[in-house]
């Protein structure tokens, strides 16, 4: 499965987190920054991940097999994993 990375639109983290993951083939999901500014779309797709809530909370969040939320999180991710990418 092609990992994918749910972002929020002027987020620095957000931002940063792409730099770290320059080199994988992901797919992204940017998101207006003010959840009432989110359309039905953005809802769906991300409770069909099971990131709506935490996205409320803290972004980026990376889907891989599982959910690996924040920037820090994600670059340890990728630094354990690069050898495998």
């Amino acid at each position: 499965m092609k990992p994918i990375l749910f972002t929020l639109e002027k987020c620095p983290k957000c931002e940063t987190t792409k730099e770290y993951l320059k080199d994988i083939d992901y797919t992204i999901y940017p998101l207006p920054h003010e959840f009432k500014d989110w359309k039905d779309f953005d809802i769906e797709i991300t409770k069909k991940y099971g990131v709506f809530e935490d996205l409320q909370k803290t972004a980026p969040i990376l889907v891989v097999m599982n959910k690996i939320m924040g920037q820090l999180r994600i670059k340890k991710w990728v630094q354990d994993n690069e050898s495998k990418l």
